[in-house]
Formats: C-alpha cells, sequence, structure tokens
C-alpha cells in the first residue's frame, strides 16, 4: 500500500504528497515522519523555507491556493473531532478531481496510521532533515 501510495500514486503532485504526510506526522507527533517526509520533499524539490512554513501554510504566500486546500483537507481529516463540512469539499474538487480526492485521501489515512503507530512505539527522528 506504502508504495501504491508513494510512489506509484500520480494524481497528487509528489511534493504536496510530502508536505501532507509531514504535516499528518506533525498532528500526530511523529518526529521520525515529520524528519522523513522533510528531507524526502527537499529531494522532490520544495524548498527548504516552504517546509519550515507548513505550520503556517494558511497564511503564507508560499502555498498555493490548490495546496493551502488540500492540506486543510488533511488537517480535517487527521484532527478526529472535525468533519469534512460541505463547503470544504466544493473547494477541494474546484482543484482536484474525483480520482485526484480518492487518492489525496487514501495518502492522508495511510500516513494517520503509519505515524501513530511510530507514536506510540516511540520511534523517533533519524536526522534526514537539514544534515
Amino acid at each position: 500500500m506504502w508504495a501504491a501510495l508513494q510512489e506509484d500514486a500520480t494524481r497528487v503532485p509528489v511534493g504536496l504528497r510530502a508536505l501532507i504526510n509531514r504535516r499528518v506526522a506533525w498532528w500526530n507527533g511523529d518526529q521520525y515522519c515529520q524528519d522523513a517526509h522533510a528531507a524526502k520533499g527537499r529531494r522532490l524539490g520544495v524548498s527548504a523555507e516552504k517546509i519550515e512554513a507548513l505550520g503556517n501554510y494558511a497564511l503564507s504566500p508560499l502555498f498555493s491556493d490548490a495546496e493551502k486546500v488540500a492540506l486543510e483537507y488533511t488537517d480535517t481529516i487527521t484532527e478526529t473531532h472535525r468533519d469534512v463540512g460541505d463547503e470544504l469539499f466544493a473547494r477541494l474538487r474546484q482543484y482536484y478531481d474525483d480520482d485526484a480526492i480518492a487518492e489525496m485521501t487514501m495518502i492522508i489515512a495511510w500516513q494517520n496510521a503509519g505515524t501513530r503507530l511510530n507514536r506510540a512505539f516511540r520511534i523517533p527522528s533519524q536526522g534526514f532533515w537539514k544534515q
């Protein structure tokens, strides 16, 4: 499943995938995945400034409107006390077709499972980012 969603998936841009994965890891307190996905994002061409601005993406000019709505969708799915409302879903559909939304949702769900396992097992950062 990991390879299908991270390596073979084509509808969600690779840089956005890395940002989504890092954002989920932040929500779930998974230091290992935050580190790994920041490093992967850099290898894929995401700027260090953008990776560092991820915590304030909604107000940052570094993120496109399409990226902002994808990250808001990520936050809403990951924070389990929230619901993806009709308004958010309509904004998401302005930028992504049904197949891309399905792929993005699976990326978010799979990353949520992995980061929660890593945190439960106390897997620390490996120092991939900023080496």
